[in-house]
């Protein structure tokens, strides 16, 4: 007679929470104080003593995120000693694994080739490390120039550039960049909302339009201008108060799906997770090519799309999630050889209107 046994096994079904790097980016530039030193801040921090008493566009930039986010806004800061050493802070930060969205070289771009390493750090940390983020980055506020000479030159650095993980933002005046971070890590919305929402109120830390070196506001015309070289502009509406936001604009090339930001957001943050699931199947012949596997994994994979999806309904108004549920199909798995699977998914973001016309009409039916 055999001798009787049990043992007991954990299992691991990964249904637990990802690492959220959403809504809290890094700042890399000239500051004052704690040059290579890495700085963990909040709505609390003191920026003078972080960054250094004396002004610097660091601390203009993270002023204006500050006055623009939520309550529990947070971001990683690493001051630099000089300008154009971004390079080697953002080495250090993927090195040692330092969670973050999105990356703000605060020091100015003024050559192409600025924009051009930018992608290329993109790529290439997507390649080494398997993470996706974007970048931000502005041009010299046109504190000596008229708006023409500003909007050319930024057409200039912009032009030709094919790169949908850059918001190239174009500084009409000091700290609008900051700004945009901001209205993008507003905890009120999610990662799905375009930084030119209304809704949330108008942007905080500026009333009025700056002037260029001639004494000419800026203006619509010159907005549009911008928004057309690929920029993210302040805008006003006649008779409404407050200067609000435009689309957040990328340098994806025509006709892209991602020349947006809040498209690319939704999609990185779908491919972050989808990673991690991917990875804890490697090797598991759980995952195979038969019928029953492959519908449990179109299931698996699913996950990220919806736990996305779950929107709410407050005092009867449908508050919309990151993205719609997913449907039958949108999660597709195709085995190209006995060790090698493809695994494909479709995002569903909502609707949003950034352009309203309404038209009105008479009824003269007086009724008789």
């Amino acid at each position: 007679m055999a001798l009787g046994s049990v043992s007991v096994n954990k299992e691991d079904n990964s249904n637990g929470d990802f690492t959220s790097p959403e809504c809290q980016f890094l700042f890399i530039g000239y500051a004052g104080k704690n040059h290579g030193a890495v700085l963990y801040i909040d709505q609390t921090t003191d920026l003078d003593d972080a960054l250094g008493v004396n002004a610097s566009k660091m601390k203009t930039c993270i002023e204006a995120a500050k006055a623009n986010a939520g309550t529990n806004w947070t971001a990683v800061v690493m001051p630099r000693g000089s300008a154009g050493e971004w390079k080697t802070a953002f080495d250090i930060a993927m090195a040692q694994n330092i969670v973050c969205e999105a990356v703000v070289v605060t020091d100015e771009v003024t050559a192409q080739t600025d924009l051009d390493d930018f992608a290329t750090a993109i790529a290439t940390t997507e390649n080494e490390f398997g993470r996706s983020l974007f970048f931000m980055a502005a041009n010299a506020a046109p504190s000596a120039e008229s708006w023409g000479d500003f909007i050319a030159e930024f057409e200039t650095l912009q032009n030709g550039v094919a790169s949908d993980g850059i918001l190239f933002v174009p500084e009409v005046f000091s700290g609008w960049m900051g700004t945009v971070c901001g209205r993008l890590c507003d905890e009120s919305v999610s990662i799905a909302d375009t930084p030119m929402r209304t809704q949330t109120g108008a942007i905080v830390g500026l009333s009025t339009l700056p002037n260029d070196k001639d004494g000419v506001p800026f203006n619509m015309s010159h907005a549009k201008a911008l928004n057309d070289a690929r920029g993210t502009v302040p805008q006003v509406y006649p008779d409404y108060d407050g200067i609000y936001c435009s689309d957040g604009m990328t340098l994806a090339p025509e006709a892209s799906d991602y020349s947006v930001i809040e498209n690319l957001r939704v999609v990185n943050k779908v491919k972050r997770q989808v990673r991690i699931l991917a990875i804890k199947k490697v090797g598991n012949r759980e995952l195979n090519s038969t019928p029953i596997s492959i519908s449990a994994h179109e299931t698996y994979f699913m996950r990220p799309m919806i736990d996305m999806s779950k929107s709410l309904t407050s005092n009867g108004i449908f508050k919309p999630s990151e993205v719609k549920p997913p449907l039958d199909g949108d999660v597709t798995i195709n085995w190209t050889s006995k060790t090698n699977v493809k695994i494909a998914l479709l995002v569903r973001p909502y609707n949003c209107p950034k352009a309203i016309q309404a038209y009105i009409g008479l009824n003269l039916n007086d009724g008789v």
